[in-house]
């Protein structure tokens, strides 16, 4: 691999699960790059980045794999919680889709801002509120922020305190979870236009996790699609949703809504499978194009003729 992180078979599992939530997922990000995790809700997105972070519940056993990160001579997975805490803002930092509950409510966001600056950084009171109101500035939020409570703020305020708050550590990788989920469409605009802008001037890599494919469009350089915690198609953005290579990606572009959408055409939709194959691939009954191998052995990602990762037999035999 040999990226800026690296992710190797990793397997997360909660205790009260029968199959693991994050199965063997490896996946590679390099300095700069703008990479999509997408899938639907439940599929293992949030619980792969709070592994990577080292947020993980007590609920979830990580089962085995590694995650190694830029600089660092360590697998973060043997790392104890305090040298992990190290790495978490400076490194690698996090946007929650929750702006609300990541604030403290009974602590003004000038409060909250420069301590964290403080005890990230190592600066000083003045010089740590300072950095906080240039970054606040940068997205654009009203000069009194920093004198405010979280619960005086709008959604779309809260989400770019949160934006400000993680860029201004200059994290080495910036891990975006939902960034936009329950906000307007223009704010939503407004919040990727500066989480890009911060990027280009900061330097930072970005894992946006997110089902809306629409976003993933806009601000992706590639993307990789999970699919009940296995990774089941990955390659750059416009490739994979021009022309997608797996069943299951296909069905989530065929899902979203188009204005020129013909009157009267259903959209695709993707029906509950009620429990994993015991072996094989996890989409196979869902899969049109499944064949005889896909009930026996599970699909490893395998590159095409398109230079996409697609984990599928039929796709893999036809281009043989």
């Amino acid at each position: 691999m040999g990226g800026l992180l690296d992710v190797d078979g990793l397997i997360v599992r909660y205790k009260t699960a029968k199959v693991s939530c994050v199965d063997s997922v490896s996946l590679s990000i390099s300095e700069g790059q703008v990479l999509g995790l997408v899938g639907e809700s439940g599929c293992g997105k949030t619980t792969f980045a709070k592994a990577v972070l080292g947020v993980l519940p007590g609920s979830a056993l990580v089962g085995g794999g590694s995650i190694r990160f830029r600089g660092l001579d360590s697998d973060l997975l043997d790392m104890d919680k305090n040298s992990r805490r190290k790495i978490q803002g400076t490194g690698i930092g996090m946007i929650t889709q929750e702006s609300l509950s990541s604030l403290n409510p009974v602590l003004k966001v000038g409060v909250q801002f420069g301590r964290l600056l403080m005890e990230k950084m190592g600066l000083t009171r003045f010089d740590a509120f300072k950095r906080a109101a240039d970054f606040l500035e940068k997205v654009k939020c009203p000069s009194d922020i920093l004198d405010r409570y979280p619960f005086q703020l709008s959604g779309g305020q809260r989400q770019r305190v949160q934006i400000a708050m993680a860029f201004a550590l200059s994290p080495k990788l910036l891990i975006a979870d939902e960034p936009t989920t329950a906000l307007d469409v223009s704010i939503q605009a407004q919040v990727l236009k500066e989480i890009i802008r911060l990027r280009e001037e900061v330097g930072t890599a970005i894992l946006l996790i997110s089902h809306n494919l629409g976003v993933v469009s806009q601000i992706c350089d590639d993307m990789a699609v999970m699919y009940r915690g296995q990774l089941v198609e990955q390659g750059r953005a416009k490739t994979v949703l021009r022309d997608p290579s797996h069943a299951y990606t296909k069905g989530l572009i065929g899902s979203i809504p188009h204005l020129d959408l013909d009157r009267g055409k259903r959209l695709q939709s993707i029906p509950e499978v009620p429990e994993d194959p015991a072996t094989g691939c996890r989409f196979a009954p869902l899969c049109s194009l499944r064949c005889s191998q896909c009930s026996i052995l599970r699909p490893d990602l395998m590159v095409n003729e398109k230079g996409v990762l697609a984990a599928c037999w039929s796709r893999h035999m036809q281009g043989a």
